[in-house]
């Protein structure tokens, strides 16, 4: 049952409607001035669905209750009556936010369609009110993940690389402005080290679960090796990796990854790139690709995982990167890896965490700081 407020300071006129509103099975509250239609209205403004008010009353008029009303529930609706001749006022109430206005004497359908319209528009007022409301609650929720999310993150990237003798490790990183699924590490494994460069396919929350799920297992794996645990082979663990991440994620988000084993004593690299886009491997005299050996992380299950080799020598150094660095844009222009190739011609003598800073540098000023993912460069060099 609709509840109404009517307001009008002829008395017969109050218990005219009234009594028209009651045959509809509408409950009736009923006020003889403005300043008692305000009054209940302030105390019922809650359970009340419409107002209809005289615009001519002594002292306060129709237009200070559309006032106080839209002033205290501005879904409110407020249908104004006026006497003849009164068009004026009953125009300027419409632009004050009247829903409408009626001529007296009101007929009695004209005005229980009024009510019923001015009730669903109040109802319809209230539930977008509502909604946006949801909607502004679930954004500041998921704002306050993403930030918790980019902490957890920032948190868990590299707060140094391993100081290995005879190696020389370095590392730049820039994160996007969205939470990233970029994230990279070396390990002293004692016999071996462990290097990687991860690449999410998607941004936000999702992506950071995904990084942590990668970092996890292979800090676990190195951990259990270092306990004295046999190392499975190097395909096993980017294959028991890709499993975890099938296993654990959504069907339409992959990740890419390279990464390697170097073993000291032999320095023999030992490498497997899954869906990543060609790390480089250099020296003064050469540049070698190392290019995909298999597929992406995430989407097939029990996949193979090649691994390719390449014997290191002093000099050698490993440069890995993700592709928030080779499609960094400007005008439409990406930096490419004709660029990346450019700058390790360029500056391939020079030590690695000094490549690093110049490639950096040169991507930062191509795209002007402007950028769409993270970025990513971690670089291993052979001293002896």
């Amino acid at each position: 049952m609709h509840r109404v407020l009517v307001i009008d300071d002829e008395e017969i006129i109050l218990e005219n409607i009234k009594f028209v509103l009651e045959l509809e099975e509408y409950e009736v509250l009923t006020a003889s001035s403005a300043e008692e239609g305000i009054r209940i209205f302030t105390v019922e403004a809650k359970k009340l669905d419409a107002v209809v008010t005289d615009m001519k009353m002594p002292r306060l008029s129709g237009m200070d209750v559309l006032r106080k009303v839209k002033e205290i529930m501005p879904e409110m609706s407020v249908i104004i009556l006026t006497g003849h001749g009164d068009l004026e006022n009953a125009i300027h109430a419409m632009k004050e936010g009247a829903f409408e206005y009626l001529r007296k004497p009101v007929n009695a359908d004209d005005l229980t369609i009024a009510i019923n319209n001015a009730v669903n528009k109040k109802n319809l007022l209230l539930e977008n009110a509502r909604m946006q409301q949801e909607i502004l609650e679930q954004n500041r929720y998921m704002k306050g993940l993403q930030d918790s999310a980019q902490k957890i993150l920032m948190n868990i990237l590299p707060k140094q690389l391993p100081d290995i003798p005879g190696f020389r490790c370095a590392s730049r990183y820039k994160s996007c402005d969205a939470v990233g699924g970029d994230m990279y590490e070396i390990y002293d494994l004692g016999d071996y080290i462990g290097i990687y460069v991860s690449d999410v396919s998607s941004h936000g929350i999702l992506a950071s679960v995904i990084t942590i799920i990668i970092k996890s297992f292979l800090q676990n794996t190195s951990y259990n090796y270092q306990q004295g645990m046999i190392l499975k082979s190097f395909s096993e663990i980017v294959s028991d990796l890709n499993n975890e991440l099938i296993l654990n994620t959504a069907q339409n988000v992959f990740a890419t990854m390279f990464v390697a084993f170097i073993e000291k004593k032999t320095k023999m690299l030992y490498y497997i790139s899954a869906g990543h886009i060609p790390q480089y491997l250099f020296n003064e005299d050469r540049v070698l690709p190392l290019k995909s050996t298999g597929a992406i992380l995430g989407v097939f299950e029990d996949e193979p995982f090649p691994s390719g080799e390449v014997q290191l020598m002093p000099g050698d150094k490993l440069l890995l990167f993700t592709d928030g660095i080779t499609e960094a844009s400007s005008g439409g222009q990406m930096f490419g890896n004709d660029n990346i190739l450019s700058m390790i011609e360029k500056h391939k003598s020079i030590p690695i965490d000094s490549l690093l800073n110049n490639i950096f540098e040169s991507v930062t000023d191509f795209c002007g700081g402007d950028f769409q993912d993270d970025l990513t460069l971690l670089g291993l060099e052979v001293m002896e």
